[in-house]
């Protein structure tokens, strides 16, 4: 477990921050942390920016997400990692795709490599660390495209040599049934799922075995394809199982 200070604690939308925290931390775009401050619990977080100083960006859910909004510049937080692995470097045309903080994600990598991004949300409220060249869709039609992600996106997928996913798992499967199979683009995926320990002891954030922690988070489209459990059901922290709304393969 190693600490940080913050440097700078910035409040994107109405319950969505980003931190940024002094550490010279070897992270790679897609990779996650385990974040701690007293009074919450230890939860992964995904880096919205790899290069030094860091920067994680989240949505105040939770009590440890509550308590860590609250903290000032200056204050300690506790954080293990870098776990998991990256996206691969991408060629040619790249594209990303987002929903809800899934963009945290997909963000570290635009700032590296560059390319076309896509991102969903319910409302223009719930948007942020956008940019003047991103492609929005909202459930509501209040910015951009009025429809889902997906919608926008599907139009323009045989345009792109790489693809990088990353939102809530009822979207990322709805991409996936509607996807054409054999598109010449190599499509990369970084699920979300519940995790405990952050390094496959726990089994808590586990897909038909497959770890989401330890053997991702990033996966082909073929890896995910391949997991018959995804987008049906997981597991909640008491570890029972619930089923996602219309889930079903």
């Amino acid at each position: 477990m190693q600490h940080s200070r913050i440097i700078e604690l910035t409040k994107e939308n109405k319950d969505v921050f980003t931190l940024k925290f002094d550490s010279t931390i070897a992270a790679r775009p897609g990779q996650f942390i385990m974040i701690w401050s007293p009074g919450g619990k230890e939860i992964p977080m995904s880096l919205s920016d790899t290069s030094n100083p860091p920067t994680i960006t989240f949505r105040t859910f939770g009590e440890t997400t509550k308590t860590i909004a609250k903290l000032k510049v200056g204050d300690r937080f506790f954080y293990r990692g870098p776990y998991g692995n990256s996206y691969p470097v991408p060629t040619g045309r790249v594209a990303y795709v987002a929903g809800g903080t899934g963009l945290a994600s997909v963000n570290a990598m635009m700032l590296k490599y560059g390319g076309d991004v896509y991102v969903g949300a319910r409302t223009k409220d719930d948007l942020f660390l956008l940019r003047n060249d991103f492609r929005i869709a909202t459930d509501d039609g209040s910015a951009g495209f009025k429809g889902t992600v997906i919608d926008l996106f599907l139009p323009h997928v045989n345009e792109y040599d790489y693809i990088f996913v990353c939102g809530p798992e009822p979207m990322v499967k709805t991409m996936l049934d509607r996807i054409d199979r054999k598109i010449k683009a190599k499509v990369y995926i970084s699920l979300e799922r519940l995790m405990k320990c952050g390094v496959g002891i726990c089994d808590s954030c586990s897909i038909n075995g497959v770890r989401v922690c330890k053997d991702g988070t990033v996966f082909s489209m073929e890896e995910v394809l391949s997991l018959s459990e995804f987008g049906v059901y997981k597991r909640n922290e008491a570890g029972k199982i619930e089923f996602f709304v219309n889930g079903k393969r």
